[in-house]
């Protein structure tokens, strides 16, 4: 009997509905629009292009590469910043981690 290997499990984040975004006096802002109404976010640009990404599902791996890419930075610097900005959005409730199957290798 030939067995198929489990499938694998990726975790991929993605922002909340509730969090609206606005630029004002070219200052990134993130607004729940439920809950914590009196809390205010602020993002810079690094931040507000991973919150751009992060409209639809990313693991931390490609937000990692995208980053590297788009600032010509170090995949390791990329790593850190991505880590350091998903564990925050996640502890202020901005974020949703998302187990999803991935492709068997």
């Amino acid at each position: 009997m030939n067995q198929q290997p489990p499938a694998l499990h990726q975790t991929k984040y993605v922002r909340r509905e509730e969090i609206v975004t606005r630029c004002v006096a070219g200052v990134n802002l993130l607004v729940p629009v439920h809950g914590c109404t009196h809390c205010v976010y602020t993002l810079n640009s690094t931040g507000n292009r991973l919150w751009d990404w992060i409209a639809s599902p990313h693991s931390k791996n490609e937000l990692a590469d995208s980053l590297a890419e788009v600032y010509s930075i170090s995949r390791e610097v990329a790593q850190h910043d991505v880590n350091a900005f998903l564990a925050d959005m996640v502890r202020m409730d901005l974020v949703v981690e998302r187990k999803e199957q991935g492709e068997s290798v």
